[in-house]
């Protein structure tokens, strides 16, 4: 509901627009004496007023300079039966909105209050497009696009609760910084966010990072250890590629969730933690509870919540601004004076970025560490770096499109499967199971 400030010592028409007002639907706030309302104008903070333009006490003309000083975002409209050009550029000059004459038609009040409207609403859709494109920025999320602004609305939604989230998202799309942006704009943001891929190490290994070990726990145990549960009390822990964790771990996981506890390898007793716990993946997780992979229970426990990050090649319109937003970025670390023609962003969003937004990043960087200085990067630079030119005709399916991806960078590497591995920001053993899925069987 808008709040209107109305300001008439003509007490006939006072009581005429606070009624007209209200049956509006708006919460009106009335006064016959400026000074009056001047003094009650820090309680009010009103998005509207309206004010007559001769009053004995005060002028309306000082009256509209005391408010827009006190507050420059409220509208005013001008009412008088004294109009002349004069007061009007006056009026104009000390930032007026608009301006009626006494005696006015109600349809040019309406008139008046429809383009207060308008106004106050893209105002306020501006500033929070402005907050949002900021809170992007913030946690290196870079675009403005629909979806990603849907994404937006879900970390803010999610953020304040103490839930658990489930992330989802192809290789390359942000899920760590989606999970970190839900961390610190939530009551733990000032405890330690921590995060660990749950596929990057072996299964023993990965269970003595999360829980602790005691002394002699294993061999190699030669004092206590505390694992990332404790590291990360108060806290955020996130768990990348959950769907990667084994059965025995999966167990272990769905204890803490509905009990927060641990036990340390090698402990005999439980200890209480508190920790969010935020998990993400690349697979379909209910796919794999259909196929007998993932714990039923564990499944539910972790999709209390989710959030759904679109591939890059679903919003094509941010391409422009990451391009950008990486190449200022990688300008400033190598120290090099680069342009670029426009016809490269143009090729870059007709190309379907199956490594998404870290395949973009990379090729940036490949960009500005091959170019010379003060040469102007062309198509053709681009061009050479893409995994293969986007193709018109028939539409590739995800498989495809991951499974020519994952093979050019094996190739690109000498099939070096670590290497391609990095680069393709995966670990070793999921690079091993996707090449197992495409069929691949050479080097």
């Amino acid at each position: 509901m808008r709040r209107v400030l109305v300001v008439d010592d003509d007490k006939g028409i006072l009581v005429s627009l606070e009624k007209y007002l209200v049956a509006s639907g708006y919460e009106v706030f009335s006064f016959e004496n400026p000074l009056n309302a001047l003094k009650e104008l820090e309680k009010i903070v009103p998005d509207l007023a309206i004010l007559d333009l001769r009053m004995p006490e005060m002028s309306g003309m000082d009256l509209l300079s005391e408010i827009k000083k006190a507050n420059p975002e409220i509208y005013v409209i001008l009412i008088t039966a004294y109009g002349t050009l004069d007061s009007a550029i006056e009026a104009i000059r000390r930032r007026a909105d608009d301006f009626l004459l006494k005696p006015f038609k109600l349809q040019d009040l309406e008139a008046a209050l429809t383009r207060a409207e308008r106004f106050l609403s893209l105002k306020e859709e501006n500033v929070r497009l402005k907050e949002e494109i900021q809170f992007l920025k913030e946690y290196e999320i870079v675009g403005k696009s629909k979806p990603l602004l849907e994404v937006l609305d879900k970390i803010k939604q999610i953020a304040p609760y103490d839930t658990t989230c489930l992330i989802y998202g192809e290789t390359g799309t942000g899920k760590e910084l989606a999970a970190r942006a839900i961390h610190y704009n939530s009551p733990r943001k000032d405890k330690p966010f921590i995060a660990i891929n749950m596929a990057a190490m072996p299964e023993e290994l990965v269970e003595s990072e999360l829980f602790g070990y005691k002394k002699g726990a294993f061999t190699g145990a030669f004092s206590d250890k505390d694992g990332l549960f404790k590291v990360a009390e108060g806290g955020t822990l996130f768990l990348d590629e959950i769907s990667e964790a084994s059965p025995k771990l999966q167990a272990k996981l769905l204890r803490v969730l509905d009990f927060k506890v641990i036990t340390p390898l090698g402990a005999t007793k439980e200890e209480k933690v508190d920790v969010r716990i935020i998990a993400a993946t690349n697979r379909d997780l209910l796919k794999l509870v259909k196929e007998g992979k993932f714990r039923e229970d564990l499944y539910y426990r972790l999709n209390v919540m989710t959030i759904h990050l679109p591939p890059l090649r679903e919003r094509r319109e941010d391409i422009g601004l990451l391009f950008n937003y990486f190449l200022n970025r990688f300008t400033k670390k190598y120290g090099k004076k680069i342009k670029v023609d426009e016809e490269v962003v143009t090729l870059l969003e007709s190309y379907d970025w199956p490594g998404n937004v870290r395949e973009l990043e990379h090729l940036v960087e490949q960009l500005v560490i091959t170019a010379e200085e003060g040469r102007v990067i062309r198509v053709e630079d681009a061009k050479k770096l893409l995994i293969k030119p986007a193709e018109v005709g028939r539409v590739k399916s995800l498989k495809e499109v991951e499974r020519e991806y994952i093979l050019n960078v094996l190739r690109s590497t000498g099939y070096n499967k670590r290497e391609a591995a990095n680069i393709l920001g995966i670990d070793l053993s999921t690079l091993y199971r996707k090449l197992k899925e495409i069929g691949y069987e050479g080097k």
